[in-house]
């Protein structure tokens, strides 16, 4: 008899609304707008780190509400503040209001993260299809990077004509994102259905408390942490001032950006498969080991042949991330998911609230391909010994 699905329904609305959120027609182009409003990149750097700041404090608590109040609910709470922040964002630089966007721009992603990864895992766990998990979960972010390809092409396109457009349509996108949400049925969220919910702070700190107590989880949740920020801060943000710098033209950067968003997609996509042939603990240690290595050429040759070395520093955390997540997925309850998860994203968060204006700032004094070598060192510093503590953990756990 074919397995009946009440939820399946959950899938494709939650991955039509992600691909929203993720048409960001701003990504090729956002540091250069911000310049040609008179915005320095060290200034671009003290915003980031106060912005990143406030998320990372939103993070935790906004997991919890997840947990407590719905999935869905935090995920469209977070597209409202989005959109919203896309709009306020082309006040005059540096007044109230544009400060108030740039905090919003940031933070309303806290509401989403670490509660989509959870609703898609209990949908798929309320239909007995957790074995998934893995595969969906690399469509989920193949999907979301996708996005991302098609709106650097777009929105660097839209830049010739009216480059404050990629911000506004942005926001509209975002709106609609929200109403598709708002239609999701929430999947149940506890093993027990009897099961009384815990309070807000009671759940927090259960949840909490799993992080501290099990060693695999709090290495996995700073592992994952690590292999996405300072690779992030290298393609998304140094990569502009890096391509300018070697003679690239801004038209030309957008298809840049979309090729290294078109690379990650099929890393996503296909990341599950890798696990067939490579426990994952090695899968790790070889993308480690692959983004340093091209982060280090990038600082050392700069030139317009070395961009294409981009497209390696941001396929490695394409591709595990959707695994570490897995793997972390299997190791915690439903009932604390989101606010584990978001625990995640707080490391995250912090990680580029003190990387950003560091890196960017470095950059302002010592040029980006430097800024691009001082992320290589600290990032073989970080990973390489969280990925020999995860891999005793594993070894102890079974």
């Amino acid at each position: 008899m074919p397995r009946q699905l009440k939820y399946d329904g959950n899938i494709w609305r939650l991955f039509t609304a992600q691909a929203l959120l993720s048409l960001i027609l701003w990504v090729p182009i956002w540091v250069v707008f911000l310049q040609g409003r008179g915005v320095s990149l060290t200034q671009i750097g003290v915003l980031e780190g106060v912005a990143w700041l406030i998320t990372a404090f939103l993070e935790v608590p906004t997991g919890a509400i997840a947990d407590r109040w719905g999935r869905k609910a935090s995920i469209a709470i977070g597209g409202l503040l989005y959109a919203l922040a896309m709009f306020l964002i082309l006040a005059k630089a540096l007044s109230p209001a544009f400060l108030l966007g740039y905090a919003l721009w940031n933070s309303s992603m806290a509401f989403g993260s670490g509660a989509d990864v959870a609703l898609l895992y209990d949908t798929l766990k309320a239909d007995g299809r957790e074995d998934q998990a893995a595969k969906q979960s690399g469509r989920y972010t193949a999907i979301q990077l996708g996005a991302h390809g098609v709106a650097s092409v777009i929105g660097a396109a839209i830049a010739t004509v009216d480059i404050t457009l990629c911000f506004a349509l942005s926001g509209v996108a975002a709106l609609v994102a929200t109403g598709i949400v708002l239609t999701i049925k929430e999947p149940p969220q506890f093993e027990d259905q009897g099961a009384a919910r815990l309070t807000y702070w009671k759940n927090l700190k259960a949840a909490v408390g799993i992080a501290a107590r099990r060693p695999v989880v709090r290495v996995l949740l700073l592992l994952y942490a690590t292999v996405l920020t300072l690779p992030l801060v290298v393609y998304y943000v140094l990569l502009q001032p890096y391509a300018i710098g070697v003679g690239l033209p801004i038209a030309t950067l957008g298809i840049v950006v979309a090729g290294v968003q078109l690379t990650t997609v099929v890393a996503s996509w296909l990341a599950y498969r890798a696990t067939r042939y490579f426990a994952l603990p090695t899968i790790s240690a070889i993308g480690i080991g692959v983004v340093v290595v091209a982060q280090v050429m990038l600082g050392v040759f700069p030139s317009i042949p070395s961009i294409g070395l981009v497209l390696v520093v941001a396929l490695v955390p394409a591709l595990l991330g959707p695994l570490l997540m897995a793997r972390l997925n299997d190791l915690i309850p439903s009932a604390q998911r989101a606010t584990i998860l978001s625990l995640s994203s707080l490391i995250f968060e912090v990680g580029l609230a003190i990387a950003m204006p560091l890196l960017l700032i470095a950059a302002d004094r010592v040029g980006a391909p430097a800024a691009i070598g001082i992320a290589a060192t600290i990032f073989a510093a970080t990973a390489v010994p969280l990925l020999v503590t995860w891999r005793v953990a594993e070894r102890r756990l079974g």
